[in-house]
């Protein structure tokens, strides 16, 4: 083999392994962005379920609800957010 086909061998070598390069970070990139949107929309969950917690305990924790003397089942309707649907609970009041 001649020095100058040697040349051309590893230039053709480079470009592949730069082309490897830029589809391995293009590919960690995708995946850095994609939890990054996942870890996000888990916020905002979790957000929205201790939103709706609060008003579930609200209820529960009512003086009305306290003081019931007979058992009685009340209908909670929990609104929707933007990352929950809209939720019906069930708040068990008396002894």
């Amino acid at each position: 083999m001649s020095p100058r086909s040697r040349r051309g061998d590893s230039l053709v070598e480079l470009i592949v392994a730069l082309f490897l390069l830029e589809v391995a970070g293009a590919a960690a990139l995708a995946v850095a962005l994609s939890s990054e949107r996942a870890g996000r929309h888990a916020a905002l969950g979790g957000a929205a379920d201790a939103a709706r917690w609060q008003i579930y305990r609200t209820a529960e924790t009512a003086p009305i609800c306290i003081t019931a003397v007979v058992p009685v089942a009340e209908s909670l309707a929990l609104p929707a957010t933007g990352t929950r649907r809209p939720f019906d609970a069930v708040v068990r009041c008396g002894s």
